[in-house]
């Protein structure tokens, strides 16, 4: 086994824990103050409130599910008081979701939940190290992005 081989397969067990730690995260965030979520409306939620409103199409794509799938994780939070859907006057067919007052709550309290998790990672670094970690990750999810690109434009 190269040396690379073992470096990848290593990464691929810390990739793994720090994973399981943020679905430990996201549970958490999710049964927060403001809302019973699931983590994929939490992922909605999320995404409503990093991005702004959005058609049911784009969170169709986010979420890697057909439009009909997400038209019920949409109808979940519709009820929870999370979302509105906004028809366009244009266009009836064209839906936009946007976060309602609790959604944004929601989000905030996940993002609050997030932010302290990161922190906590970070702070075991010194300021040097915490430069030079982000620089090598965003190089390394660039590499990544790039090969999904490759992957999701021949699918």
């Amino acid at each position: 086994m190269s040396s690379l081989e073992r470096k990848a397969t290593e990464l691929r067990h810390l990739v793994k824990d720090i994973i399981d730690q943020i679905h430990i995260v996201n549970a958490a965030a999710a049964h927060g103050p403001h809302a019973e979520l699931s983590a994929r409306e939490l992922m909605l939620v999320e995404h409503l409130g990093d991005s702004g409103p959005r058609m049911m199409r784009e969170l169709a794509e986010v979420l890697v599910l057909a439009v009909n799938s997400v038209t019920s994780t949409v109808d979940n939070l519709e009820r929870k008081g999370m979302v509105l859907r906004h028809r366009s006057d244009e266009d009836r067919r064209v839906v936009r979701v946007e976060l309602t007052e609790s959604g944004q709550a929601a989000y905030a309290s996940a993002v609050k939940e997030k932010q302290a998790f990161l922190r906590s990672m970070l702070g075991v670094l010194n300021e040097d190290e915490r430069e030079i970690f982000l620089v090598l990750f965003r190089k390394i999810s660039r590499a990544g992005r790039t090969r999904v690109d490759s992957m999701e434009s021949s699918a």
